[in-house]
């Protein structure tokens, strides 16, 4: 459980130790928030690797979105 807290004019949450290193989540990182049926999800933007075709990642990138309630429950068993 986090508790919300105000930073500037913005609300902020901050991300588990554990969480930010089982995540390779450093100061600096880019992350967008998601919204879904069971809440919100916090999404690490990772970084391209070089030679990844960017139409195929941005493929790979929509089937998640587009299932992620199957994704999520295969990822339980």
């Amino acid at each position: 459980m986090r508790k919300v807290f105000k930073n500037g004019n913005s609300l902020a949450v901050t991300v588990p130790k554990a969480y930010a290193h089982q995540l390779s989540i450093r100061d600096g990182s880019q992350v967008e928030w998601k919204q879904t049926s069971k809440g919100l999800v916090l999404i690490l933007q990772k970084k391209a690797k070089v030679g990844i075709d960017q139409k195929f990642a941005q493929m790979v990138d929509e089937f998640i979105n587009d299932h992620e309630d199957v994704l999520q429950e295969l990822s339980h068993r």
